[in-house]
């Protein structure tokens, strides 16, 4: 089912061309006939090889020689061996455009291996269909609720760069991945990010953006999809920085900076991990009541954990209000990360989520 009229500008990633995909797929080939298992270490694959054997004359002029075996690596083994390099330079290259990188992919068959495979079909806002980037969410949101067109509309949506600005809360109640280019390059201003929707059906992705100046919280997730934010930074929101009732949030390095009310703050079931040696909290709490903090689990069963070597000393300071930490602070802890849950973790990110209750008037107030 197509998208037109009203729907967003739908743009499929760029991709090779024809020619370039017929040279992949004989690659392909090549590859497919010569499986072999990988090493276990990173970077490091097993080439198929070509051989090939000739017979070398002894030199006596009797005839007398041996069979001299050449073993030459493939095309395609070659071409796979630079990629594992290249892959290994590109982790770690902090500013990890995506939408750049599937752009790349076109560009020679060496980036095309090595570089992450695009979604099959993201957007991109502004949009030239809807003016604000509500009205772009609302409509992936109403086709994905069609059955006939489900499998037909974007998962990944792109925030190009620039300040954006539009007023009150942008709403997810549907699994999205949400990018920008980069927290010192896309900004939304004036602009909160409510995150509702149910668990089962998925998580939401924030990456890589700012959200900067908004009238209530920067980021609150209450009651539905758990969170993934990377790389970014909530400024200067009027309430709280980043908030959660009843759902999890899990952030690497995530910055909060200048909010009014508490920086990150969990309130009943809701568990909110912070990892990545960028993460900062401070200066939160400018409205002065003494129950904002840096750090605020609001009640017993809301929990802050912070990835080993993190702690709440390094991250949070120079908040004002209630200080750096508060609430039940034995529920703000240090946490280990076994390898092979942080190798699980960079895989997902290569590819690209945990029973008191809360009177109604409570749960508004923590909405605001």
């Amino acid at each position: 089912m197509g998208l037109c009229g009203s729907s967003p500008e739908v743009a499929k990633p760029s991709s090779p061309t024809s020619s370039i995909k017929n040279e992949l797929a004989s690659d392909n080939e090549i590859v497919t006939q010569s499986k072999l298992p990988c090493k276990k270490k990173a970077c490091e694959t097993k080439e198929p090889t070509t051989t090939t054997a000739t017979l070398e004359d002894g030199g006596d002029g009797e005839g007398e020689g041996g069979l001299v075996i050449n073993t030459t690596p493939s095309l395609a083994s070659r071409l796979n061996k630079r990629a594992d390099v290249l892959r290994c330079i590109l982790s770690f290259h902090e500013t990890r455009n995506l939408k750049h990188y599937y752009n790349l992919r076109s560009f020679s068959k060496l980036f095309h291996r090595a570089l992450p495979q695009p979604p099959p079909l993201w957007t991109s806002y502004p949009n030239s269909n809807h003016a604000t980037l509500q009205s772009l969410v609302n409509r992936l949101e109403e086709l994905r609720g069609d059955e006939e067109s489900s499998g037909n509309v974007p998962s990944v949506l792109f925030i190009e760069e620039g300040e954006h600005r539009e007023g009150g809360n942008v709403t997810i109640k549907k699994p999205l991945s949400m990018y920008g280019a980069g927290r010192g390059m896309t900004t939304l201003v004036g602009v909160g990010l409510m995150i509702e929707g149910n668990k089962s059906d998925g998580i939401v992705e924030i990456e890589n953006l700012k959200i900067k100046g908004a009238e209530g919280n920067g980021l609150y997730a209450g009651d539905g999809m758990n969170v993934i934010m990377r790389g970014c930074t909530v400024e200067d929101c009027k309430s709280y920085g980043v908030a959660a009732y009843e759902a999890d949030i899990s952030c690497d390095d995530l910055q909060v900076v200048g909010c009014g009310g508490s920086g990150v703050v969990a309130f009943n079931n809701a568990t909110i991990t912070l990892s990545g040696q960028g993460t900062t909290i401070q200066r939160n709490g400018t409205k002065g009541y003494s129950y904002y903090y840096g750090l605020n689990t609001s009640s017993s069963s809301s929990f802050i954990n912070l990835i080993h070597p993190l702690t709440k000393e390094q991250i949070s300071t120079n908040n004002g209000s209630g200080g750096n930490w508060g609430g039940y602070v034995h529920n703000i802890k240090q946490v280990q990360v076994s390898r092979r849950e942080k190798r699980e973790e960079r895989e997902k990110g290569a590819s690209r989520s945990k029973n008191e209750t809360t009177t109604p008037s409570k749960r508004e107030e923590e909405k605001k």
